[in-house]
């Protein structure tokens, strides 16, 4: 898990803000959009980072957004920089980034995003 943390803190426009626990995880999955299925789904990984990225970050590896049955679903996105096994990553709805913000006090940009990365060793 360290040398996950260390590979990722070089990386322009992104920093590591939290991992999340049980507590946090079971929050996200109650309130958290049905159709936002990137976040359920690294918050049902061993391990979920929680991150923020700015502009300068590099953009998604995958689509952010997919029509479906006419449902807008917000898909698993990969996550190459994390060197683990079943690694997804998906941006929490407002709601969600504005709870975790107030829980973990984070001091956030106006401009930065949250990002869930969640994966098993």
């Amino acid at each position: 898990m360290q040398e996950i943390i260390e590979s990722l803190k070089g990386i322009k426009g992104l920093k590591i803000l939290s991992n999340l626990n049980e507590e946090h995880k079971e929050l996200i999955k109650k309130i958290e959009d049905r159709n936002n299925i990137g976040v359920l789904e690294s918050i049902n990984r061993d391990f979920t980072l929680l991150l923020s990225h700015n502009s300068t970050f590099r953009n998604p590896e995958g689509k952010t957004v997919k029509i479906e049955n006419n449902n807008i679903l917000f898909p698993p996105i990969p996550f190459p920089e994390v060197k683990a096994k079943n690694v997804v990553s998906s941006s929490p709805s407002k709601k969600i980034h504005d709870l975790l913000k107030e829980k973990l006090k984070l001091n956030l940009k106006k401009d930065d995003a949250t990002l869930l990365v969640g994966f098993d060793l």
